[in-house]
């Protein structure tokens, strides 16, 4: 492996580039969810993708850059009436080998 995944939590947000109020259960009147991943021991730019899964159908796919030595980031999606019941968000290489998968869900 090039690079080390050391955290990925789903929470209510972000600031300063940390993940605020971690939870596995997001209101649809909160407005976002976001997948925050952190890696470590990155030797060059590296390309990775969080795959948000809808009752296991692709919602969206987000690439991300990570940068050396060591890199955070994130991506959220907007919650929606429609939205609510079982997700999940696949984080990826770039060869779409998956590092972790976060399950969540969306209620009232």
């Amino acid at each position: 492996m090039r690079y080390a995944l050391t955290s990925a939590v789903m929470c209510e947000g972000i600031q300063e580039e940390i993940p605020l109020n971690p939870t596995i259960v997001f209101s649809v009147g909160h407005g976002n969810a976001y997948c925050w991943s952190a890696f470590d021991q990155i030797a060059q730019k590296e390309i990775i993708y969080h795959f948000w899964y809808r009752k296991d159908r692709l919602v969206a796919s987000i690439k991300l850059v990570l940068q050396p030595p060591r890199w955070a980031t994130y991506s959220s999606i907007r919650l929606r009436d429609a939205d609510k019941g079982p997700w999940r968000v696949d984080i990826t290489d770039s060869d779409n080998h998956v590092l972790k998968t976060l399950r969540f869900s969306i209620s009232d």
